[in-house]
């Protein structure tokens, strides 16, 4: 007998509703976490624990960590990310990494890696490879992202992929290689061709840093219509409009999906704009929140942080979103992905306006909750924080 998925909504919204009522918690699970964590550390109601298989340095300042998902974990299309949550000295940490990895490797093994650069003066990045070993535990949140290709469908957990028919100009920088590792791997183990062109730009600052390029180079072996360029940016320079007539001069029909340093990024668009690429064309990730430039930003802002008495001045050519400057005011809110997803540092705004980088809209004037990481003040702003 079967179940419709209606059905499962209706249950899962009666037993969400049962355990609000008599437990004050979202679910059971979550009413018993503390007393299920006496017998499985690290265990969280409302993630999925997993297992550290392996610990694979790539270079100097990457690292993969190989993790094998609980069974109640429903699988991801390539180029999606997960939240990564850990305990460091007694408090819960979280960030977001792209897994690396392709959903047809998953189906095989079990497994997904995420691939990870080391963030200088980082608190959590530095600190992973030396705290989990194989055999740790973390715990994992299901798939989230639409960074994916536009004929990948996810089934029962495996991404199905079809062969590809409109042409893709892939632009990675760095440690962006890490949604496309995950769409070519899927390509490459499925045995697809593409009936269209799909180039790899590829953008690192030295040829030590070119991550995976054993495995890009294999993939380009076994996909007809792939091709891969490794541009070594000490060398050859930043993505420019030169680069694009020399690596992929028919940009202009082509699907363009960017990941990256936010920088590389907006460049990327605007190189791609100046070149009139169509709008719905052009697809990218941030590995944080997204720069924003202010429309009429004229003047300084000032932010009042009404609990603790501080006070800041904006730099109006140099826009900061509102978590930044109350850690600039040694103010420690709390905060888990910075990129606008899991709401940790959500705010009281009192007043003034703040632009929101994720939704890329403007507040009002008045009272609202607000997520610190992406807003950014536009007039003068009071928080209570």
């Amino acid at each position: 007998m079967s179940i419709n998925t209606n059905t499962l909504d209706i249950r899962h919204t009666i037993w969400s509703w049962i355990a609000r009522n008599l437990t004050n918690n979202v679910s059971f699970k979550a009413y018993f976490e503390p007393l299920i964590q006496l017998f499985f550390p690290q265990w969280r109601a409302d993630r999925f624990r997993s297992s550290v298989i392996d610990v694979r340095r790539e270079s100097d300042d990457m690292y993969s960590l190989v993790i094998k998902p609980n069974k109640q974990w429903k699988g991801f299309r390539a180029g999606q990310y997960i939240e990564l949550t850990v305990e460091k000295e007694g408090a819960w940490v979280s960030r977001f990494f792209s897994i690396s990895s392709s959903p047809r490797y998953f189906n095989d093994s079990g497994l997904i890696e995420i691939s990870i650069r080391i963030q200088e003066n980082g608190q959590i990045t530095p600190w992973l490879p030396q705290a989990l070993k194989a055999g740790g535990v973390v715990n994992l949140s299901q798939a989230e992202g639409e960074f994916c290709l536009a004929d990948s469908t996810t089934i029962s957990g495996v991404t199905a992929s079809t062969p590809t028919t409109k042409p893709i100009l892939m632009i990675a920088g760095g440690s962006g290689i890490t949604p496309f590792r995950s769409m070519l791997q899927q390509i490459s183990l499925n045995g697809l061709a593409v009936s269209k062109p799909v180039s790899l730009m590829y953008y690192a600052r030295s040829p030590e840093h070119f991550l995976f390029k054993e495995a890009l180079n294999t993939y380009q072996q076994q996909v007809p219509n792939l091709t891969v360029n490794f541009i070594d940016t000490n060398e050859l320079g930043f993505f420019s409009d030169a680069h694009l007539l020399k690596y992929c001069d028919d940009f202009a029909i082509r699907d363009i999906y960017i990941c990256g340093p936010s920088p590389m990024i907006m460049h990327a668009r605007k190189v791609l704009q100046n070149q009139n690429v169509n709008q719905e064309q052009i697809h990218y990730e941030f590995f944080g929140p997204e720069p924003v430039s202010l429309e009429g930003s004229g003047q300084a802002s000032s932010v009042l942080f009404q609990q603790s008495g501080k006070q800041v001045t904006t730099n109006k050519d140099e826009p900061k979103t509102l978590l930044t400057l109350a850690e600039d005011a040694q103010l420690k809110p709390l905060s888990g992905c910075r990129i606008g997803v899991c709401h940790q540092c959500i705010c009281q705004k009192k007043s003034g306006v703040v632009y929101n980088s994720k939704t890329k809209t403007y507040s009002d004037t008045g009272q609202e909750e607000i997520q610190l990481c992406v807003s950014v003040p536009v007039a003068d702003v009071v928080l209570a924080l």
